[in-house]
């Protein structure tokens, strides 16, 4: 997985027209997690964990707060996402501040480009 292709996953991808259910049933199978709404991805834990599935050793899974709550608590995951990201040349824009608010379409759409960069 190059730096190259990760940012070429466009709006317009097929990626971005994966089902909810569908992305639920995958990290819940590929991560062993019991997530059953797209909304409880915001606190960018099950990003890192997946980051840390497909680069091991770049996400401090130890520093990663599972119990975070409120968005305040989530911003510490998601700098450990980014730091993961920039070690490993992932040119991807994550916009933190729409994540942790929780908002489906935000998130589903995070999600979906996650699955994208596992499947290429």
């Amino acid at each position: 997985m190059s730096g190259a292709t990760d940012a070429a996953i466009g709006m317009m991808d097929g990626a971005y027209f994966t089902s909810k259910n569908e992305i639920l049933t995958f990290f819940n199978n590929l991560l062993n997690l019991n997530l059953t709404k797209i909304e409880q991805t915001a606190s960018g834990a099950m990003a890192c964990q997946l980051t840390e599935y497909i680069f091991p050793g770049s996400v401090a899974m130890s520093r990663v707060n599972w119990a975070a709550q409120s968005p305040h608590e989530y911003i510490g995951n998601y700098k450990l996402l980014q730091n993961a990201f920039t070690k490993n040349k992932i040119q991807k824009y994550v916009d933190v501040d729409k994540l942790i608010r929780a908002k489906y379409q935000d998130n589903l759409e995070f999600c979906q480009w996650l699955k994208a960069f596992f499947d290429q």
